[in-house]
């Protein structure tokens, strides 16, 4: 058989074959991967209708907080105003659906009603869910209220911080209900009452509620559904949602459920979503269009390839083989083996002539290898050395005799040798992978950086036999990068972290943190007088006294690597794995290492103190920004009394001590 017919009967099945992989790949792979962002973009859809059930409590309970917070309210939860005076000139039916209220109503302590104003929709314009409409406003006030008192949305045990909000479904209605502590304007009493709030989730505020969702469709259910399996969604506040599996309705219509339940974790309520499978479509449709033009332009490549194998690859195999032939004869390489009577066994004979000249440049190309600084190294299948240069000898300086038959690994620090023998076994599955930068113990103990590139090392047969490599020693350069990391990294004055350090490991602590679900701490130290010290001894007794309080704080510290000089006066401490209770005991801590004279240049210094403001993640901020912000506006609290720990609050009335 000749070749040209031998690669005709392996082009057109190989064609067909690659045709239909792609046919089957397209479907299984592209198709997959469009139904999966599909699938991505209606829960991201779920995840933001979550977020904006989260955003109207939020904004409602604070709305119902300026009111909770008010002398007069305060004075009607212990029975000193009056009520129908408070309605009239502060709660009008006006006033209510100014602030987006259908009803209000406050109890005392005991859990009795002060007063309530009402100006709900009508009963036709509720939107009852899977149930009749409600009896009357009375019946479904009166449930309210029952429900209030079940759920604790009145219980404040005495705490003026307290709020909550959550949506319920009382009669079939979805109710977005909201409670807060009574106290005075300050907030400073304890608290004295509830007041409770809410607006029914009706036709016009659920088509809102849909408009903030494109492309999809949002329907209310009950929550007749048995959650097992579904995934609890992480932005918990006082209740609970989870999400429920995708289904798919048809090839063009998805569907997925966000489950809201109550602060008892009981089921309140389904909102259903469902979105187009736009990509899934559109995906199938350029799929058939892409197979259809692939199929035609393989059938025209198929005729270029025939023609190009004849006449620009055949006819100049034959010229080749003139060319290969009149290479000169020697006899110590190896030869190949006959292939036959086609084009291909004639070129076999003109490579065995080839192999011939092959002998006198491997002698050259052994004189190269030792005249060059970098090492050149061969080692086997069980990573001993079985060829060095010159050049390798110079560079780690063994002998020639000592490096052959000796395992790599000999001259690599026991940590790194799972490293290296992982680097060699990528080489050798992928060639790509072949680079390297190591360190390796020299005949003298000392360690050196060197970067190299390995190729494999095949016998006649096609058998890996082993590599071979070149090694470069670059121990200056980078040794070199490792001080200019350093210099980048570290306050040259303390040798502590600079600016930039903290915010790199601020970043990566406060991600680990919020996975983990752990709290971190984040500490802003400002020394109080400490432009006296500058003013009355100098600067050098400034700069002296800087790393005199930070080598306290290093001592004082678990983790001195957590510690940062941002410029000035102005010190950074990060605390992961921490608590509230254990941030103010090291505030403490600090300020007492602190407190004690400094002995600086003959002058003894018990005027500096520090005033140190502390904030935590998640309970303040959950980004690095918010959280500065949050332990900054704690710590200039702090230099408000000087020598003061202050945990920040989110009101703004920080927590001193």
């Amino acid at each position: 058989m000749t070749l040209r017919r031998r690669l005709f009967s392996l082009f057109a099945p190989l064609l067909l074959l690659t045709l239909l992989l792609v046919q089957l790949l397209s479907n299984q792979l592209l198709l997959s991967r469009f139904d999966q962002q599909d699938k991505q973009r209606l829960q991201e859809t779920a995840h933001r209708a979550h977020l904006i059930l989260l955003g109207h409590i939020e904004r409602t309970t604070g709305l119902l907080h300026s009111y909770a917070w008010w002398d007069p309210s305060y004075e009607l939860a212990q029975g000193r105003g009056n009520a129908s005076l408070y309605l009239r000139q502060n709660l009008d039916s006006l006033q209510l659906a100014n602030y987006d209220f259908d009803f209000m109503a406050l109890f005392d302590d005991a859990g009795k009603l002060v007063l309530e104003q009402w100006a709900p929709p009508d009963l036709a314009d509720l939107l009852p869910v899977g149930h009749d409409r409600p009896r009357s406003i009375a019946s479904l006030r009166s449930d309210i209220y029952s429900r209030s008192q079940r759920l604790n949305l009145l219980r404040h045990q005495s705490d003026a911080q307290f709020r909550t909000g959550q949506v319920l479904l009382i009669q079939g209605v979805p109710v977005l209900l909201v409670s807060s502590a009574v106290s005075n304007s300050q907030g400073t009493a304890s608290a004295v009452g509830t007041l409770l709030a809410g607006r029914f989730l009706d036709g016009q505020r659920l088509h809102a509620l849909d408009r903030q969702l494109p492309d999809s469709s949002l329907h209310l259910l009950p929550a007749g559904v048995d959650p097992k399996g579904w995934q609890l969604l992480p932005e918990r506040q006082t209740f609970t949602a989870e999400l429920g599996p995708r289904r798919l309705l048809d090839e063009q219509q998805q569907q997925i459920e966000l489950l809201l339940n109550n602060s008892d974790d009981e089921p309140e309520l389904r909102l259903q979503l469902t979105s187009q499978r736009i990509n899934y479509h559109k995906g199938k449709e350029a799929i058939e269009f892409f197979l259809s033009v692939s199929f035609l332009i393989a059938l025209a490549a198929a005729g270029l390839v025939y023609l190009g194998l004849e006449y620009w690859v055949l006819h100049r195999l034959e010229r080749l083989n003139r060319e290969i032939a009149g290479i000169g004869q020697q006899a110590r390489l190896p030869r190949v083996s006959s292939l036959g009577n086609d084009e291909l066994g004639e070129l076999a004979a003109a490579l065995n002539q080839m192999l011939e000249r092959l002998d006198q440049s491997e002698e050259r190309d052994r004189a190269i290898l030792e005249s060059i600084q970098d090492g050149y190294f061969e080692v086997d299948t069980e990573g001993r050395f079985t060829r060095v240069n010159r050049g390798m000898e110079l560079s780690l300086g063994y002998r020639s005799e000592e490096l052959l038959n000796m395992p790599f690994t000999q001259l690599l620090l026991t940590e790194k040798v799972e490293q290296a023998e992982t680097t060699f076994q990528q080489a050798q599955q992928d060639s790509s992978l072949s680079g390297f930068n190591l360190q390796l113990r020299r005949a003298d103990g000392s360690l050196g950086d060197f970067e190299g590139r390995l190729s494999q090392i095949h016998t006649q047969d096609g058998t890996f036999v082993g590599y071979r490599g070149i090694l470069r020693d670059i121990s200056e350069r980078a040794a070199h990068q490792r001080h200019l990391h350093d210099l980048a990294y570290r306050d040259p004055l303390t040798s502590l972290g600079n600016r930039k350090a903290f915010h790199e490991q601020l970043q990566g602590d406060l991600q680990q943190a919020l996975n983990e679900g752990s709290v971190l701490a984040l500490f802003f130290i400002d020394l109080d007088h400490f432009k006296q010290v500058n003013d009355q001894y100098g600067h050098d007794a400034g700069d002296a006294l800087l790393c005199a309080i930070a080598a306290r704080l290093q001592h004082g510290l678990r983790q001195p690597g957590k510690l940062y000089r941002l410029g000035g006066d102005e010190f950074t401490l990060l605390m992961p794995q921490a608590t509230a209770e254990a941030a103010r005991a090291l505030g403490e801590r600090l300020l007492g290492s602190l407190g004690a004279p400094f002995e600086i240049a003959g002058h003894s210094i018990d005027f500096v103190t520090p005033s140190v403001g502390i904030a935590l993640c998640p309970q303040h901020a959950t980004d690095s920004e918010a959280l500065i912000k949050a332990a900054d506006s704690a710590m200039y609290q702090a230099k408000r009394k000087r020598n003061q720990v202050v945990m920040f609050e989110p009101s703004g009335a920080a927590e001193t001590h």
